[in-house]
């Protein structure tokens, strides 16, 4: 039988995309519908690493809003693996959020989460997912799973829509700063991480009546496994001239991803390998002067920013935090501990020693010229960290900070960007051609 509230979805889906249809003028991605047609008019084969992942992401959107699915709203950093093996179709509020942007939708709707908050200066991700869930927009979920990392306001936005949907939900406590855990505290924060995934585990067989096959589980962790080779492949070609346009590279965000542990994601990335290895072999693209790296994610209502640096300037992205791979292969023989592991080893949830650390290490691994952090302004780990950052590295190498927000384009100016990012290239110019 059909659950009752699952039937709300059928117009959820009908309200968003008349909703989008409303907006379309503002858009910076295609018609929803001419991107839809435009790829399920190509062979599966001849789709590009991003088509794929577009289409992929559309199929998980749609199969969310199906009555016939069993839906789960997770914080980013959850990894999904466990979700694909009990075939359970993962929700991020954030990342739609970000699709919102794309869609032109963001600002209105982040004015509707603030008009419910009475807040306008936390995090705009988080604010829009409370507008769409006003506007009633989201599909209704089954149940949702949080954790501690790496965003404050999850745990809230979380407890909201469970109380406005009657849905439970479950949380999951990470340590942390586990890098700087000496032996015996990580080995206490492993377990504790485990133990609390068995318990996760059993709240959803509770709530779905499904039950976990853990052989299926050891065969998507080897799906994860194989993902997560193919694209350290991807960045360590990356390392030669550059291959892949920066705002093109953001979006594959390996880490915020929810396709961890499924077929199609190890088709997109090994497709991803082909195409920058075929680039690679070609030169790289034209006329690359500067080497960026980029910290934290990108303004997903704009493209200038990027567009102008690697178009005009020369200055390509070539490594990017959101795309780190910092977990080891997960074990299909012990995976929940493995997937606690996963979860401890977040470096971005770590001390500023640590990130600084990485940022040293990506300037020598890829030839850097310079760091852009795009601090978006309602995230509270990276906001005051970039800052540090910048003034940590300031005889070492350009490091700008752009002030930003990733989803509200309410304070976005272009024109007072670009003077800073000329200012930028200029830096990059004097420490490497000396003048």
């Amino acid at each position: 039988m059909l659950l009752a509230y699952r039937q709300k979805r059928t117009g959820q889906l009908e309200a968003f995309l008349a909703l989008a249809a409303s907006r379309k003028e503002r858009s910076t991605m295609k018609d929803f519908s001419e991107k839809i047609s435009s790829i399920a008019g190509k062979e599966p084969d001849k789709l590009t690493a991003a088509q794929k992942r577009g289409s992929f992401i559309t199929k998980l959107l749609m199969q969310a809003y199906s009555p016939n699915e069993t839906v789960v709203w997770h914080s980013l950093f959850m990894p999904t693996e466990i979700f694909y093996a009990m075939d359970i179709i993962p929700f991020s509020t954030e990342m739609v959020s970000a699709g919102l942007a794309g869609a032109g939708l963001s600002k209105d709707l982040v004015e509707i989460g603030e008009s419910y908050t009475q807040c306008n200066d936390s995090c705009s991700f988080a604010t829009c997912a409370v507008g769409a869930i006003n506007e009633d927009i989201f599909p209704v979920p089954d149940f949702l799973i949080t954790t501690s990392q790496l965003c404050d306001p999850a745990k809230k936005l979380a407890s909201m829509s469970a109380k406005k949907y009657g849905r439970r939900e479950f949380f999951i406590d990470v340590p942390f700063g586990a890098y700087s855990l000496n032996n015996e505290d990580y080995s206490i924060a492993r377990k504790y991480v485990t133990r609390q995934l068995y318990e996760m585990i059993a709240f959803i067989e509770d709530e779905t009546g499904k039950k976990l096959d853990y052989d299926r589980l050891a065969e998507i962790i080897k799906l994860s496994n194989e993902t997560r080779d193919w694209f350290r492949k991807v960045r360590e070609i990356r390392k030669g001239p550059a291959v892949i346009r920066g705002a093109k590279a953001l979006d594959f965000s390996s880490v915020l991803l929810n396709i961890w542990g499924s077929n199609e994601a190890v088709d997109i990335f090994r497709t991803l390998y082909e195409e920058v290895g075929r680039k690679s072999s070609e030169g790289g693209l034209p006329n690359e002067k500067y080497r960026i790296g980029w910290v934290h994610l990108r303004p997903y209502y704009d493209n200038t920013i990027i567009n102008y640096l690697e178009e005009n300037c020369g200055a390509y992205i070539v490594v990017e935090e959101n795309n780190y791979i910092f977990w080891d292969e997960l074990d299909s023989d012990n995976p929940l501990e493995s997937i606690a592991e996963k979860l401890l080893a977040n470096p971005a949830y770590s001390d500023l020693q640590i990130k600084n650390r990485l940022y040293s290490e990506n300037i020598e691994e890829y030839r850097l010229d310079g760091i852009i952090g795009y601090a978006h302004k309602g995230c509270r780990h990276f906001y005051s960290a970039l800052h540090i950052a910048s003034e940590h590295f300031k005889n070492r190498i350009s490091f700008l900070v752009v002030d930003g927000d990733c989803v509200d384009p309410r304070a976005y100016s272009f024109p007072l960007v670009k003077t800073r990012l000329d200012s930028f290239i200029d830096s990059m110019s004097i420490r490497k051609d000396g003048f």
